[in-house]
């Protein structure tokens, strides 16, 4: 007996069909809806500066502290240094002594010169009263008496200044910066002792790019101050300036007198921070950060630009010398440009980015 509930082949048949129908129906949708599916491309965001003029107040230097009279001291004779009556750091007066040597044998020689001076004067002195009044000895007996004599006196201002140099003597007031031997030990001549150096009159030096030395502008308001001392601020005026280039930076020295106080911590040696709080409307030199720039394997330099269409383009540039972390260019950049200034690793002329806008610091 056949099972009621089984469909005949009659039966199944168009609901086979049916089934198929619909199932090839879905897989077509389905495959449409994916290719219908568009993916955007990544727009990768950079950060640019627009470029623009560089004020006299936005500019900053690296400087040090000279002492304008410094002086290495050392004895003119070779000897047992027997006294060293300073300290690193002492303050002297112009005079003051501050070293000296063994002077027994240098007292010695000069007490027999003087003697040997004495006796040779006391001969003149005959001799020239014999001559002047009677002529009782001849004229080339006077004359050989009188070069004795002059002989005796030459050796004696010898010898005197030979004692003299056995004491060493500050030529100027000034601190003692170094000194550079120990006491007790046999010193030859010019051999330096200590050195000197004068703390009221002191200068700082900086180096400046070319681009700066061709502007015409004034150092006026030009101020200096140091991490040693961060609650002093000291005026600087301009004393001279090289004309020919540091010849592996490419950079111009310059000096400036320091107005100092007589209580100021400032000491040659020192950095110190140097620049101007006055804006000058003829200085047009253009900075960047150091992050945008870029060296090539052909020994250029080069930034990215971002242009109107939001693109990059590589583009070669001529720096003249360095302000802090920022970099002075010298031409081949435009005002109002927008210069790709960190995130520059990777990036390919022609790509399409977004640009994120940070200021000029």
């Amino acid at each position: 007996m056949k099972n009621s509930n089984m469909l005949t082949m009659g039966q199944l048949r168009p609901t086979v069909l049916a089934l198929a129908i619909s199932l090839s129906v879905a897989l077509t949708g389905c495959k449409s809806d994916v290719e219908t599916v568009v993916s955007e491309p990544v727009v990768r965001p950079v950060y640019v500066e627009m470029v623009s003029n560089i004020k006299a107040a936005d500019l900053s230097f690296n400087g040090t502290v000279h002492s304008v009279s410094r002086a290495e001291l050392s004895f003119r004779n070779s000897g047992r240094m027997t006294e060293l009556l300073v300290q690193e750091g002492d303050y002297v007066e112009q005079g003051q002594i501050i070293a000296q040597l063994d002077s027994v044998d240098a007292q010695i020689a000069q007490t027999s010169a003087k003697i040997e001076r004495d006796n040779a004067r006391s001969e003149y002195q005959r001799a020239k009263t014999l001559f002047d009044r009677r002529q009782s000895i001849s004229k080339s007996q006077f004359e050989e008496i009188t070069l004795r004599f002059n002989l005796a006196q030459n050796r004696f201002e010898e010898a005197s200044r030979r004692l003299d140099d056995t004491t060493l003597t500050a030529p100027f007031s000034g601190v003692v910066s170094r000194i550079y031997v120990d006491n007790h030990v046999l010193v030859q001549s010019n051999e330096a002792i200590v050195a000197l150096h004068d703390l009221n009159d002191l200068e700082a030096v900086i180096h400046v790019p070319e681009s700066l030395m061709t502007r015409n502008s004034q150092a006026n308001h030009i101020f200096a101050d140091s991490a040693i001392a961060p609650y002093e601020t000291f005026k600087l005026t301009l004393k001279k300036y090289e004309t020919e280039p540091d010849p592996v930076s490419g950079t111009y020295a310059v000096t400036f007198a320091i107005d100092t106080q007589p209580e100021s911590r400032l000491l040659p040696g020192m950095n110190v921070h140097v620049y101007s709080n006055e804006v000058q409307s003829d200085l047009k030199t253009i900075q960047v950060p150091l992050t945008a720039v870029n060296p090539d394997n052909m020994g250029n330099q080069y930034v990215w630009i971002v242009d109107e269409s939001d693109t990059l383009r590589k583009r070669n540039v001529f720096t003249s010398g360095l302000n802090g972390d920022r970099i002075m260019i010298e031409s081949n950049l435009q005002l109002g440009e927008r210069v790709v200034v960190s995130g520059t690793r990777n990036l390919v002329e022609g790509l399409v980015v977004r640009p994120e806008l940070t200021e000029a610091y």
